[in-house]
């Protein structure tokens, strides 16, 4: 079995403000080290439920080089930098049995979220098929296209509603 999981950085527990999430300020390395906790949280519970499960974890934030790779897992393998196929979802493929998104945030023009946008600050929305998507959508639309499941989705509380 393979396992996906994209680690976004925004939606991240404990991340609040945009210092956390730009490697130019200063509390940059502390979102780092949230980011990575959080990632290996999700990588053990995948290889406690299944012990064989081929896991890959894609840096899906910004530059895709804020996870802290030293720090990561060994049993997972990492996908990281730019350019890359599929984005956010870079490691995708037809071998790919489960998609997980991690850290996943509120669509740009979605309502008051603390850290919403959709890519980047200048998009305000992005449309498929009438519909309004942000990233989470955008993602499990392409996951779906190859017809992959998204079987887990974390973020903040608006891009996950109670």
């Amino acid at each position: 079995m393979k396992v996906l999981i994209s680690v976004d950085m925004e939606g991240i527990s404990g991340i609040v403000h945009p210092a956390e999430t730009n490697p130019d300020c200063y509390d940059y390395q502390q979102g780092r080290a949230l980011m990575t906790a959080e990632a290996n949280a999700v990588i053990a519970g995948v290889l406690d439920a299944e012990p064989a499960a081929e896991v890959w974890v894609a840096d899906a934030h910004g530059p895709f080089r804020n996870l802290l790779p030293e720090d990561l897992d060994r049993r997972a393998r990492l996908i990281r930098g730019k350019p890359r196929p599929l984005g956010m979802l870079g490691g995708l493929d037809e071998h790919t049995d489960a998609v997980m998104l991690i850290g996943y945030h509120a669509r740009a023009g979605g309502g008051p979220a603390v850290l919403a946008h959709t890519m980047s600050d200048a998009i305000l929305d992005v449309r498929v098929g009438g519909r309004s998507l942000g990233e989470i959508g955008l993602n499990a639309a392409m996951a779906g296209h190859l017809g992959v499941p998204v079987v887990l989705l974390s973020g903040d509380d608006t891009a996950v509603p109670n």
